[in-house]
């Protein structure tokens, strides 16, 4: 018996059948995140969220799940061979847009907004994690390329599932497009803020050292903070953020590894009472030291590398008792390069240093080699 297309098109989100016909993922990823949902503990809000980026109430999304299931099988049987998810989702939308009448010009989309659908979230505005990705491994190869600083900042909004649970998808979605509204107005030109899933966004800052993102990872803060949200039913609700903040090369070598990193310091912040920034700190170490041969003439002595953008105020060394000044960094296992600057003014290699790479100025910088 042929289903009453009419009444399921009143059953189903619409919205999520025409994200999944028409975005980016291809129908293999999709049928696998599909099949996965077949129990009793299916979460199929969650699985609207990885299909689509739309915050679907679980309900809905459940029935529209096993309606475009249903009419898989259809498809299936009337064809006899295999129909992959996403051409199902196609042929269904469509039936669907008919039987509630939804043919006119204002539903057809151009190549253009099929494109920016690829790239682009579609409750946020922001980049999509697939366009994410693709610019964190380019930018992973041209800072690699050039010796210069990615930084990555992770965040979400604080107990945003009791947030939602007590106040409703819509005022979960109003939420999710406040904070991606603040990241539009922080994030510099050069920036990419992006939805990495679900309440997970992500900034990708580049040429950006760490002492200078966690500053703008601040000011994010403290906007989500002093910002309420305006919900559906025209309350106000004050929201709040926690952000984790990791930098290439100073705390990861690879695209993954930076991913990694600045999500543990998510975690750490969250950990540490939310509403709050905190850094990745790499478990290895490297020990710097430097001892005049005249005990006057060093005032002050810092060390600058390719780990910190050769910024003299970033990391101080400190004089110990005996005239010798040392620091600790914290740094991902690799090779740096760098100096010293005395008084402020001085450029000089490392005297303990017995490894050189030249500097592109006439001179050269001294070799670190961390494990």
């Amino acid at each position: 018996m042929e289903p009453d297309y009419s009444q399921e098109g009143g059953e189903v989100e619409v919205k999520l059948l025409r994200a999944m016909a028409l975005g980016g993922m291809r129908s293999v990823e999709m049928q696998l995140l599909v099949d996965s949902q077949t129990n009793e503990h299916a979460n199929y809000q969650a699985l609207a969220l990885m299909l689509s980026d739309l915050s679907v109430p679980e309900a809905r999304a459940r029935t529209t799940f096993e309606r475009l299931r249903a009419h898989q099988l259809r498809m299936r049987e009337a064809l006899g061979r295999p129909v992959g998810i996403k051409a199902a989702a196609m042929d269904y939308l469509e039936i669907i847009e008919w039987a509630l009448n939804l043919r006119d010009d204002e539903h057809a989309l151009t190549y253009a907004q099929l494109a920016q659908m690829a790239f682009q979230d579609q409750l946020s505005g922001l980049a999509n994690y697939r366009y994410f990705m693709r610019r964190l491994n380019e930018e992973i190869k041209r800072a690699d390329r050039y010796h210069r600083l990615l930084s990555l900042l992770m965040l979400d909004l604080d107990r945003f599932k009791e947030f939602n649970d007590l106040h409703g998808h819509l005022a979960g979605n109003r939420a999710l497009e406040h904070l991606a509204s603040v990241l539009k107005c922080e994030a510099r030109e050069t920036d990419l803020p992006a939805r990495y899933g679900g309440e997970e966004f992500a900034v990708l800052m580049p040429e950006t050292a760490k002492h200078d993102a966690r500053a703008l990872a601040e000011r994010i803060r403290l906007r989500v903070e002093n910002s309420p949200v305006m919900l559906p039913e025209a309350s106000v609700q004050r929201l709040t953020a926690s952000l984790g903040l990791a930098t290439y090369p100073r705390d990861a070598k690879d695209a993954e590894a930076l991913l990694s990193s600045a999500d543990q310091a998510l975690y750490a912040a969250k950990g540490a009472g939310r509403n709050r920034v905190s850094l990745f700190i790499p478990a290895s170490v490297a020990r710097l030291e430097y001892l005049s041969d005249n005990p006057n003439a060093a005032h002050s002595v810092a060390v600058v590398g390719d780990f910190n953008d050769w910024n003299k105020s970033v990391d101080p060394m400190q004089r110990e008792v005996d005239g010798c000044f040392v620091t600790v960094l914290h740094l991902a296992p690799g090779r740096y390069e760098y100096k010293f600057v005395i008084n402020g003014e001085w450029y000089i290699t490392d005297p303990r240093s017995t490894d050189f790479e030249r500097d592109g100025y006439g001179g050269r910088n001294s070799v670190l080699l961390v494990k």
